[in-house]
């Protein structure tokens, strides 16, 4: 069906044919492309060039296509300024947007004045774990040749000529005009489609598919993790036979024990697999004393400053300091006391005093040349000051809670103190007051000693060796 009102656009594309038929010889190139957004929206634009012929014959088209009655700024279109292309040929756009499928036909539909030129176009997004397909779909029907330029207005404007004047030969005029449609999805695919006047419904249809690559890293990541497991599998089967055969090996009197190759030369001895290269000391209770619970000593002298805060909490609160989630200010606040948070600091610190040969064992480990570590819980500016304090010398390696974020026993501040010291927990020795710290120790492998008031009575046996000095160290070894 025809319009009865002509867009501005189509009456440019109008008034241009008849000025370019008109000359015959001429030739004109219509492109409309399509560009479209992920939502289905998007922007249609129409470009006209003509060559140097027709602009020559014609001079004044320029000023016929931006006259005021032509120009409709209500109608959504954009007119760009005409230009030169490579080509040399005289190019006129316009441009209209869109906000879906369902308007594009009628945005298309004032291109050429008429609803049946574009029709049942269809715009297709769908989406799947690792991409995304688009489909376009629809019908372009040039049959009505030059009947799609005719506008009884614009007839009556040119002298009653339907074309502006007659045209002797319709064939070569048709000839003369190319029309190309352009399809562009948003994953940044093109299609072209190159149409004649007089051409019967032509079906398009474009496809594109766009990956993500984040889910495609995913997919190749889980089918990486899946071989993993399955090479894990045959691993641990392997390893499982070898197991039997060897143990099977080793029992049967029939084969020899001999080994398949016999050395030229006598093998180097070799170090025990625990030689202890590494002493780890709590200084709170091993260093320092008091050994109470830290804990329990800040209980006691809060309350001896009019806190009221149960031991519970006290122990909750000193936990996230300890872990450095709360500052030493922030500590005191906590526990109710208002006094300036410097001086309590100073106060609580003086409570520890250096236990009675801790100086003496410190020189013997740097003449002995063994490395002393120094592994806490503890708040890492009341540890560097109590350092400072007791004027403590000798210790190579400091790791305080509060600075790794993770308390003893649990095993990340072990593998921190590993990692640090580049010391295997089989080379490495733990001395401390609390037999909780001792058991994780033991459990990753490490050597131990628990430095006690006095030694255990039978049944009481804490599961690891007991000293009550330092001279201990020196008249015994440490059970392992």
């Amino acid at each position: 069906m025809r319009r009865v009102g002509v867009s501005a656009a189509a009456r440019r594309v109008a008034l241009l044919l008849v000025l370019v038929l008109g000359l015959a010889a001429c030739q004109v190139n219509i492109e409309v492309g399509i560009g479209f957004n992920e939502d289905g929206s998007g922007l249609v634009t129409v470009d006209v060039a003509l060559d140097q012929e027709a602009v020559t014959l014609a001079p004044d088209i320029t000023s016929l296509l931006l006259i005021e009655d032509i120009e409709d700024p209500a109608s959504g279109w954009s007119y760009n300024d005409p230009r030169i292309d490579d080509q040399g040929r005289t190019s006129f756009s316009a441009s209209k947007p869109f906000g879906s499928p369902e308007q594009l036909e009628s945005v298309l539909a004032e291109i050429f004045g008429s609803d049946d030129v574009f029709r049942d176009i269809t715009f297709e997004r769908t989406t799947s774990f690792a991409q995304t397909d688009y489909r376009v779909t629809g019908v372009v029907d040039l049959s009505d040749g030059l009947d799609l330029f005719i506008d009884p207005r614009l007839t009556e404007r040119l002298g009653g000529e339907p074309l502006g004047q007659p045209i002797p030969d319709l064939e070569n005029a048709l000839a003369g005009v190319s029309v190309r449609l352009v399809l562009d999805l948003p994953v940044g695919a093109e299609q072209e489609e190159t149409l004649e006047l007089g051409q019967g419904a032509v079906s398009i249809e474009m496809t594109a598919q766009e990956e993500s690559a984040t889910a495609v890293t995913l997919r190749w990541v889980a089918w990486a993790a899946f071989a993993l497991l399955g090479l894990s599998v045959l691993v641990a089967i392997a390893g499982y036979f070898l197991e039997r055969r060897n143990r099977r090996r080793s029992t049967d009197p029939t084969v020899s024990q001999e080994p398949l190759v016999r050395s030229t030369t006598s093998a180097a001895p070799q170090p025990p697999a625990r030689r202890l290269r590494l002493v780890v000391l709590n200084p709170l209770g091993v260093l320092f004393e008091p050994s109470d619970e830290p804990s329990q000593l800040l209980a006691a002298f809060a309350a001896e400053r009019g806190s009221e805060m149960d031991a519970e909490s006290v122990e909750q609160l000193h936990h996230q300091a300890v872990l450095g989630r709360i500052t030493p200010a922030e500590l005191w606040t906590g526990l109710g006391l208002d006094d300036n948070p410097d001086e309590l600091t100073e106060q609580y610190l003086d409570q520890y005093t250096m236990r009675s040969g801790a100086r003496d064992f410190m020189t013997e480990m740097a003449r002995r040349e063994l490395p002393v570590a120094c592994l806490t819980n503890d708040i890492a500016s009341w540890s560097s000051a109590l350092r400072d304090r007791l004027q403590i010398t000798g210790v190579d390696t400091w790791i305080v809670s509060s600075e790794v974020g993770v308390c003893m026993p649990a095993p990340g501040i072990y593998e921190a103190l590993r990692r640090t010291t580049a010391v295997p927990y089989e080379n490495a020795l733990l001395v401390d007051v609390r037999a909780g710290h001792l058991d994780a120790a033991h459990a990753l492998g490490m050597s131990t000693a628990m430095l006690a008031e006095s030694r255990p009575q039978d049944g009481e046996a804490p599961g690891h060796a007991v000293v009550t000095s330092f001279s201990d160290f020196f008249r015994r070894r440490p059970r392992s």
